[in-house]
């Protein structure tokens, strides 16, 4: 009987190995520890040619916002479109200096923060750490060279087409809801870093190191909208290994979103300002 059982099961357990859903699952266990609403696998038709597309993991947190005074102003909707990647051969990427004017236009694009007028400093999007650019896997048309590719493109395609859909994950019926502002981030998160590697576009002697921490990918990305029009975006994509996965979240709270909603707070307590001084010239005006 147990002989029996083992071989349903080995070929079941290889079909499970193969797949790459058990890192997907990993994934998803540790979004969900970490407070984050996820959905999984979500199906959708590109503006482009109307195939069904995937993603594997779409993660929403919405942030309360509140004033100096702790009065509740609303919620600031954080989403992550993630895109999970098994590598098992070598890659190597290209760094070079970020577009630093490209990097702030998407800033501004996104949380509505223009520089100078916000301190965008902070921001990791902002950062003055080298991006990559180009990459290549041990053999031209490598399966894992390709995995990079298609990340890539999976990712900032349903990024485009979700970004400003509201009702991506349903609203919780027992909680406040007013979204005051929301920000996407597109991520590729890999199983370890343990085959990238690393070169300088402008190091001549081509010297090579392992890649430890997390970085972005720089992508200039071509595709047809909803309308039809064709357009093309800058997009910073972070790539981050599994074990660093939380610390990357911690980064970006204490960062990007704290960021953000110190903005939301400032521009409600002006909105708040124009409308008392309105009511007090209104007030004035009735009293003559």
């Amino acid at each position: 009987m147990k002989e029996k059982e083992n071989k349903i099961l080995n070929p079941v357990q290889k079909i499970i190995e193969k797949s790459g859903n058990s890192f997907h699952s990993r994934v998803v266990k540790l979004l969900r520890d970490e407070k984050w609403t996820v959905l999984v696998s979500p199906y959708y038709s590109d503006n482009f040619t109307d195939k069904p597309r995937e993603i594997d993991v779409i993660a929403e947190r919405n942030l309360d916002v509140s004033d100096f005074i702790r009065d509740w102003l609303g919620t600031l909707n954080v989403r992550l479109f993630i895109e999970c990647k098994y590598i098992n051969g070598k890659t190597v990427f290209w760094f070079d200096e970020k577009d630093k004017a490209k990097a702030a236009e998407r800033i501004k694009d996104d949380t509505g923060m223009e520089h100078p007028n916000y301190n965008i400093q902070e921001l990791h999007y902002f950062s003055n750490t080298p991006v990559a650019k180009l990459f290549a896997s041990e053999k031209s048309r490598n399966e894992d060279n390709e995995l990079v590719s298609k990340a890539i493109n999976q990712n900032l395609n349903a990024l485009v087409y979700y970004r400003n859909r509201h009702d991506l994950i349903p609203v919780n019926p027992n909680r406040r809801n007013q979204v005051l502002q929301r920000v996407s981030y597109p991520i590729i998160v890999v199983n370890s870093f343990d085959n990238f590697f690393r070169t300088s576009m402008s190091d001549g002697n081509g010297a090579v190191e392992p890649i430890t921490e997390t970085f972005q990918l720089e992508v200039n990305y071509a595709y047809i909208d909803k309308e039809k029009s064709g357009r093309n975006e800058y997009f910073l994509i972070d790539v981050v290994s599994f074990n660093k996965l939380p610390e990357f979240l911690s980064m970006l709270e204490k960062t990007d979103i704290k960021a953000i909603i110190e903005k939301i707070c400032w521009e409600e307590r002006q909105k708040q300002n124009r409308a008392s001084q309105q009511n007090r010239g209104y007030g004035n005006n009735s009293a003559r």
